[in-house]
């Protein structure tokens, strides 16, 4: 009789190590670990950080190395970006650039000193106190229209629709709304109070506009929300469109509204000379103030998408000071931080671009509080223009293109 066969260590094979898969996977663990270690090293230590922004990412760049734009015109020359491209608006033309420096087209408008507002694919455009107003798209003007007042300020939506503060009237400020074809939708006018500031939602329902009263002993501000259906229906009369006023709030009295911008469809953000407000749902609620006792709060905006900074100038020695921007994020409220040696002598902002302009250099950072670019030069950089991925450094003579 046969003994007990043990099918298992019969049958079972011998398992092999696969060496070549052993070491795809330490090299796989290897690179993580490297790549781990080198953004710890390259978030905590500022040497590790500048060594890999110059030599690994290229994030330095200067002006031998660009594309650029000639300036050379008799008369006087304004320079804006808007849908990637750069616009040069000199000898009643509007002259179109793409972000390689080539030139795509021109369009006629009667303006030298422009007030214009940039959102998504629309310009709206106008010359300063004059009463003609140009919305463009793309290369073509979609529609021009003539208003009874001063043109003191515009604003686009995402969509094309457009509000126009006007002065120069019976009244102390007179709000004109169009929609995107630009039909006139109402008119609010303001017998008492000077209007600072506009914005329309990007759903079209809600115009807001921010008023200051000075007939008092002190400055009132206050920001009014009014349904654009039920001031569009109403349009009857010069009470029609404040009659359709949904929400009305009124800031601490001396406080100073300088301009509002509605984030998405509800919230909308207003910015006083102390501090930044949220108003949604009804509520305003402070969400960064402006003034705090030891802290020298040398700028702040509202421009950027879902986000919002102030700037705050750190001394270092009798005659150094470092420039912090603290970024929040509007709906996290999480803050992201920036430190950058020396002062700002200007800092411009747009949807997710934060461009800080120290003299002969520039730094563009992200809402996450990143080096996107370090632009370097041998002059003074007197204007920066960003848009979508591209912005512009205006020189006298030129305009150095730089892809965000």
């Amino acid at each position: 009789m046969k003994g007990i066969v043990n099918f298992d260590e019969e049958i079972k094979p011998k398992r092999k190590i696969n060496k070549r898969k052993l070491s795809i996977v330490i090299a796989i663990v290897a690179i993580v670990a490297i790549i781990g270690i080198t953004m710890i090293a390259y978030s905590s230590d500022k040497s590790v950080r500048n060594f890999l922004d110059t030599y690994l990412f290229r994030k330095n760049i200067s002006e031998e190395n660009l594309k650029s734009i000639p300036l050379d015109y008799n008369s006087n020359v304004n320079v804006l970006v808007y849908n990637k491209n750069i616009g040069i608006l000199a000898d009643n033309k509007l002259m179109q650039y793409s972000a390689s420096g080539e030139y795509i087209s021109e369009i006629p408008v009667e303006i030298s000193n422009p007030i214009y507002d940039v959102n998504n694919r629309y310009l709206v455009l106008s010359e300063k106190n004059s009463s003609k107003i140009y919305l463009i798209s793309g290369s073509k003007i979609k529609w021009e229209k003539e208003v009874d007042g001063n043109i003191s300020k515009l604003n686009v939506n995402e969509n094309g629709y457009v509000s126009a503060i006007l002065s120069g009237t019976t009244y102390k400020s007179v709000i004109v709304t169009f929609d995107n074809n630009g039909k006139e939708l109402f008119k609010t006018y303001l017998g008492t109070t000077t209007a600072m500031s506009t914005s329309i939602s990007n759903n079209n329902e809600y115009l807001a506009f921010a008023e200051i009263n000075t007939s008092g002993t002190l400055i009132q501000s206050n920001i009014k929300i009014i349904s654009i259906e039920k001031a569009s229906i109403k349009e009857t009369g010069a009470t029609s469109a404040t009659e359709s006023i949904i929400y009305t709030y009124k800031a601490p009295t001396g406080s100073i509204v300088t301009n509002i911008k509605y984030n998405d469809k509800t919230k909308l953000i207003c910015m006083y000379d102390d501090s930044i407000h949220c108003i949604e749902n009804g509520q305003d609620t402070v969400i960064m103030n402006l003034k705090e006792d030891g802290k020298k709060i040398s700028a702040a905006d509202i421009k950027l998408k879902n986000n919002i900074y102030r700037a705050v100038e750190k001394s270092t020695s009798l005659f150094t000071a470092d420039t912090t921007i603290e970024i929040m994020n509007i709906d996290s409220k999480n803050e992201s931080i920036y430190t950058i040696e020396g002062v700002a002598k200007s800092i411009n902002s747009y949807e997710n671009t934060i461009a800080i302009n120290l003299g002969q250099e520039v730094e563009f950072i992200n809402t996450s509080g990143w080096l996107m670019k370090r632009y370097k030069s041998s002059q003074d950089v007197q204007k920066i223009i960003i848009g979508n991925g591209i912005a512009g450094i205006v020189y006298q003579n030129k305009v150095e293109i730089i892809n965000l």
